[in-house]
């Protein structure tokens, strides 16, 4: 048992210490994010162009895909067809990447700041920030038509689709909201507020990892879960903009580090474990005390330390106090009777 909580503790530090690893420094404001098999395709909003790199790469160089657009932002691909938003041209363009001298070619005008894209069939949906709007572009169209689909929105930004439903981020109005696909007349339906300008989105099984741009973070909430807590992944980056997994790697542009990054979120998993959603202990780190929030009924409590010991036992209620000014500096595990296990830190 020793053993274990020694491997737990060396396991959960490393964790704690997760940080995002550069893919490739040196862009010019870098937003939109689109995998293409292993080569990741990037809108250069300050460049003026959009370029690719090969994540297989250990020092991946960057090459031009297409110059002389105006600030390219969404990236979503249809086939062979790159489709981009040229946002200061309020427009949406394509180009063929099979090609050796891709043509621009307009799709449709008149989007004012289009920004990001999510795709259903042939169905592209795209978020007009100064008008407040989602709109819908039959691709199979020549020329394709344009729709409104949800107006009375806040600046919207980053748009995903799941099971039917458009979950779009709401920039200004600091929320996630979400829309029914399969209705004629879809209304809005509120997913989680509170945020920090939310602008990315990006799915990985049931979680929706959410970019918050001036609180230079990630987080993501279960979106099954009707509590919708929201959860940090990853902090200290500067202007998160474009999300886009690859298999268990998120990657991040972060628009004024010029730079894109990526983190694991496979070695997240302990974390969450250790973490439940519906228990939180706090302060942490701590000096005196810690409490427990969320406990339904009183439960028996151990505290381990870093070498496996049990030091400290009892039964704790919901925000009762335990004092811990006798333990030393250092990790702590707290664990309930019934398993749930939170980690935190003795000052």
């Amino acid at each position: 048992m020793k053993n274990f909580y020694v491997l737990l503790f060396i396991f959960l530090f490393n964790v704690v210490k997760a940080q995002t690893i550069d893919v490739v420094t040196g862009l010019n404001r870098p937003i939109g994010l689109i995998f293409n098999g292993g080569e990741l395709y990037i809108s250069e909003f300050g460049a003026n162009k959009i370029s690719k790199i090969d994540t297989a790469s250990d020092s991946p160089t960057v090459v031009n895909v297409v110059t002389d657009v105006y600030n390219p932002l969404g990236l979503i691909f249809i086939g062979n067809e790159l489709y981009f938003t040229q946002q200061s041209e309020n427009k949406v363009s394509k180009i063929d990447i099979s090609s050796n001298n891709p043509i621009i070619i307009d799709v449709a005008l008149g989007i004012n700041r289009a920004t990001y894209f999510a795709l259903n069939g042939s169905d592209l949906y795209v978020s007009s920030q100064t008008d407040g709007k989602i709109s819908k572009i039959d691709t199979t169209l020549n020329p394709p038509t344009v729709v409104d689909v949800v107006t009375g929105l806040f600046y919207p930004s980053g748009l995903l689709i799941f099971n039917d439903e458009l979950y779009i981020a709401d920039y200004g109005a600091n929320k996630i909201l979400k829309i029914d696909l399969s209705s004629a007349n879809p209304i809005t339906t509120d997913v989680v507020t509170g945020l920090n300008n939310p602008t990315a989105l990006a799915l990985n099984g049931n979680d929706l990892y959410i970019s918050e741009y001036t609180t230079n973070k990630i987080i993501k909430i279960d979106i099954t879960n009707p509590s919708n807590s929201v959860e940090d992944v990853v902090t200290d980056l500067n202007g998160p903009s474009g999300l886009v997994f690859k298999n268990n790697e998120l990657y991040i542009s972060e628009d004024f580090g010029n730079k894109v990054s990526k983190i694991d979120i496979s070695s997240l998993s302990i974390n969450e474990y250790l973490n439940k959603k519906s228990l939180v202990l706090y302060p942490n780190p701590a000096k005196h005390t810690i409490k427990i929030l969320g406990l339904e009924f009183n439960k028996n409590y151990e505290i381990f330390n870093v070498l496996g010991s049990k030091i400290k036992s009892g039964i704790i209620s919901n925000q009762e106090e335990i004092d811990i000014s006798n333990l030393i500096s250092g990790f702590y595990i707290f664990k309930l009777e019934n398993g749930d296990s939170l980690k935190f830190f003795k000052e």
